[in-house]
């Protein structure tokens, strides 16, 4: 969302207006020097040209944070909708589709994206403690008036607009700096909410390296034998924590996420089965049809009309 967005393809040689549209801040070879390796605006700035309106796409290479503070919002998260009232904050992690509508003249907030190559730095990943909670699935967090978290988080974020507008020395280290406060505040946030919650456990700590390691291969159809080896435990060790947590096989959570892509692009593009297929990992489209029916119980043409015409 700044001026420098290029337009990218989401499926390989797909023909134009067949694909779900993505945009990128960053070039291919983007390096942590690159000035917009971290960049931030008002909803406003952008969202006035749109008519108050960004349409579904998604961000390859990115995360980014919206901070509603004040007026209406209608979220469009990967097929899912919903309208919420500032102020709220919504994560929006690589390769999520999403897209929104905002009110008018009462919308008042910021939208900050970060490019994969911070989220991903490992050092970032081992020290950061909510890392999980926040990159791993979009999030849509309300706040109330009176949360005591408010002001800070208005301060914090009014910190960042003037360190990245001002060019001082220092200027990098101190906006990293000042993001890494704002994050770790919304991952306490998330964590007194579901403080109930064991994240802590063996199994759980498993469980979410699995997902981030499907996230990274689930094209390339690799056995679970081949996840365990991965996370250096056994196939029955994975199982175990995968039911534990889930109550599914770790196969089920593979197929899960192709189902999850395809249904992306069947809703968001006019790419063809076939196409998608392909895109997927799939050799047989044939296959990829009967796999996507068994999964949905629709086929992927049956699927995509319905959806059209709800």
């Amino acid at each position: 969302m700044s001026d420098s967005l290029k337009r990218g393809q989401s499926l390989a040689g797909a023909a134009a207006g067949s694909r779900i549209s993505t945009y990128s801040l960053y070039s291919e070879d983007t390096s942590r020097s690159d000035p917009e390796f971290i960049h931030i605006e008002d909803i406003r700035t952008r969202a006035e040209l749109f008519d108050w309106t960004i349409n579904i796409h998604t961000h390859p290479k990115m995360f980014q944070l919206i901070y509603v503070r004040y007026g209406e919002v209608r979220i469009h998260l990967d097929g899912l909708e919903q309208i919420e009232q500032g102020p709220c904050l919504i994560t929006i992690p690589s390769g999520v589709v999403h897209g929104f509508q905002f009110s008018r003249e009462q919308t008042r907030g910021s939208v900050i994206t970060v490019s994969q190559l911070l989220v991903l730095d490992e050092q970032f990943q081992h020290r950061f403690p909510f890392y999980d909670e926040l990159f791993s699935r979009a999030l849509v967090i309300p706040l109330q008036e009176q949360d005591a978290d408010l002001e800070l988080i208005d301060q914090q974020i009014a910190d960042l607009k003037r360190e990245y507008r001002d060019d001082l020395a220092g200027k990098t280290v101190m906006f990293e700096w000042l993001l890494y406060s704002l994050l770790i505040r919304i991952g306490r946030k998330l964590k007194s909410a579901y403080a109930s919650h064991d994240s802590g456990s063996r199994y759980e700590q498993r469980y979410k390296a699995l997902c981030q390691l499907i996230e990274q291969h689930y094209r390339e159809h690799r056995p679970a034998s081949w996840y365990a080896e991965q996370l250096n435990t056994t196939p029955m060790g994975l199982s175990r924590a995968c039911n534990a947590v889930s109550g599914k096989k770790v196969s089920e959570l593979l197929q899960d996420r192709l189902v999850l892509e395809a249904q992306r692009y069947l809703i968001y593009t006019a790419a063809p089965a076939s196409l998608i297929a392909y895109d997927l990992g799939f050799q047989d489209p044939a296959y990829f049809s009967r796999f996507f029916k068994r999964r949905v119980g629709l086929s992927p043409g049956a699927f995509r009309k319905q959806r059209d015409s709800g």
